[in-house]
């Protein structure tokens, strides 16, 4: 979504481990707080885009921060199991 507006198909190939209801769920979730906005075209097929808001963009950087910490950790962790293995 940093990248413009996206359809729910697309975010799950980008996510193939979540299963289509968690992936709703969370969407709607980012729609209440304000993160995400969702647009619905009168087309058929019906066609809905999902974008970062104002908020959700400024917000960003944070969760880019937050994965970065979380792959450090993670390899922390591997690295202290190694050393504790006899």
């Amino acid at each position: 979504m940093e990248d413009g507006p996206v359809r729910f198909n697309e975010l799950q190939r980008l996510m193939p481990k979540m299963t289509h209801a968690t992936l709703s769920v969370q969407l709607k979730t980012l729609i209440e707080n304000g993160l995400v906005e969702r647009k619905q075209y009168e087309s058929v097929p019906l066609k809905v885009e999902y974008s970062l808001t104002a908020i959700g963009k400024e917000f960003h950087p944070v969760i880019e921060a937050l994965q970065e910490w979380g792959q450090k950790y993670m390899q922390y962790l591997k690295e202290e199991r190694r050393e504790e293995q006899p």
